[in-house]
């Protein structure tokens, strides 16, 4: 395929960063419009005892099934309805003390003007964030949000963009309004997302992780540098814990503090391998409870510049080892 010659390249930046130009201001001017009705509609699905139904039809649909998402994951029960759909037997979905936000550019679409007097039957109060705040949904919704713009972005004027930014503007703002009245955490959202990185982050504990039972490395303190070095290998972390007969930890022996021992007595090595561990081990080790964050391992790690760290309770006795890798793998980054 043939390069674009440079100022068809210029040409095309220059339409982009319009386009982006003109989508700013579309949401820069709903924000300076913004009124009580925000206020009220943010404080109707805070007291909302009931779920938050969203609906669209067409690009306005997309952007009501994002912003039901939004909602969900933030804290407020939210589902997508599809006004089509609606009309053909989903309307069963909707309960009495339930909340409608609905998104239109005109208002006026026709599954919209159909739901309207069901809804109205069924004593649905409804949000609007509207394009055409006169229109028909406009005069329906207690609460109107406006989401007019002068024009759409783009050399057409037709295609929706400018409209369908703003409306998706308006549905975070008064998602984000909500989230930041209730008591909902990092901790919470990651509750929802345990899937994802943030949840991995601040939902995954290391006893989900943590080397136990038969893969945890264990020698006593008067076992010889030989059988520490077979038990390191064999047990693959870099490291063993050294316990007391009760399986209490007394310290921890790395491959590194191996390498360096023998490097730097090559005449003896030998001896060397004979002697027990306990004069070698690092006594009073980084620890961890079982229920710490694997993120806060992760950080002790990277503080102190190790790759493992022991996992004990809060007497001391030995429950595991959790590794660098062992973070790595689970995504905990």
């Amino acid at each position: 395929m043939t390069a674009p010659d440079p100022e068809t390249m210029r040409l095309r930046m220059e339409r982009g960063r319009r386009i982006l130009d003109e989508e700013a201001q579309a949401i820069r001017s709903i924000s300076g419009r913004l009124d009580e009705a925000f206020a009220g509609a943010a404080g109707a699905i805070l007291s909302n005892p009931g779920k938050l139904a969203v609906t669209g039809m067409g690009k306005s649909g997309h952007i009501a099934r994002k912003i039901s998402a939004t909602f969900s994951s933030t804290g407020t029960p939210a589902f997508f309805l599809h006004p089509g759909e609606a009309l053909h037997g989903d309307l069963g979905m909707l309960e009495s003390r339930d909340i409608l936000l609905a998104f239109s550019k005109s208002g006026e679409t026709e599954e919209i003007r159909a739901l309207l007097p069901l809804l109205e039957r069924m004593d649905i109060p409804m949000i609007g964030i509207l394009g055409n705040p006169e229109s028909l949904l406009g005069k329906k919704a207690a609460w109107v949000l406006s989401a007019a713009v002068d024009k759409e972005a783009g050399p057409l004027g037709i295609a929706p963009t400018s409209s369908t930014t703003a409306m998706l503007a308006l549905g975070d703002a008064l998602a984000m309004t909500v989230l930041s009245e209730r008591n909902f955490g990092i901790s919470d959202f990651a509750s929802l997302h345990p899937g994802g990185s943030l949840g991995r982050r601040y939902f995954l504990k290391i006893n989900d992780l943590m080397h136990s039972g038969d893969r945890l490395p264990v020698v006593s303190p008067h076992a010889p540098l030989r059988e520490v070095i077979v038990e390191i290998t064999a047990k693959k972390l870099g490291m063993t814990t050294v316990i007391s007969s009760t399986g209490h930890l007394l310290g921890v022996l790395t491959d590194g503090d191996l390498r360096r021992t023998l490097e730097s007595a090559r005449s003896t090595e030998g001896a060397i391998l004979n002697l027990h561990v306990e004069t070698l081990m690092t006594r009073r080790p980084a620890t961890l409870s079982p229920d710490t964050l694997a993120s806060e391992a992760l950080n002790l790690m990277e503080e102190r510049q190790i790759t493992s760290i022991v996992v004990t309770d809060e007497t001391g006795l030995v429950l595991g080892v959790v590794h660098l890798h062992d973070l790595l793998r689970a995504g905990v980054l």
